[in-house]
C-alpha cells in the first residue's frame, strides 16, 4: 500500500508542478502588464493561455503523427 501511495505520488506531482507553472506564468505576466492587485481576472488569463497553448501543442503533435503514420 505505502508503494503504491508513493507511485502516485511519483506520478502527479510532476504533473501538478507543471500545470502550476503553465497557468502560473502567463497568470503572472498579465498581472505585471495591467497591474493592481492579483485577482481572478488574472486566473482566468493564464488559465485561456494554458488552455491554448495546450490546443496548439496537441494540433501540432497530432499532424506530426499523422503525417509519419501516413508515411509522407
Amino acid at each position: 500500500m505505502k508503494r503504491r501511495i508513493w507511485l502516485v505520488v511519483r506520478g502527479w506531482v510532476p504533473l501538478l508542478a507543471v500545470l502550476v507553472a503553465l497557468i502560473g506564468g502567463p497568470a503572472l505576466l498579465a498581472w505585471l502588464i495591467l497591474g493592481g492587485p492579483f485577482g481572478w481576472l488574472h486566473v482566468l488569463i493564464g488559465v485561456g493561455v494554458a488552455a491554448g497553448l495546450l490546443l496548439i501543442g496537441g494540433l501540432i503533435l497530432g499532424w506530426a503523427l499523422g503525417k509519419r503514420l501516413k508515411g509522407d
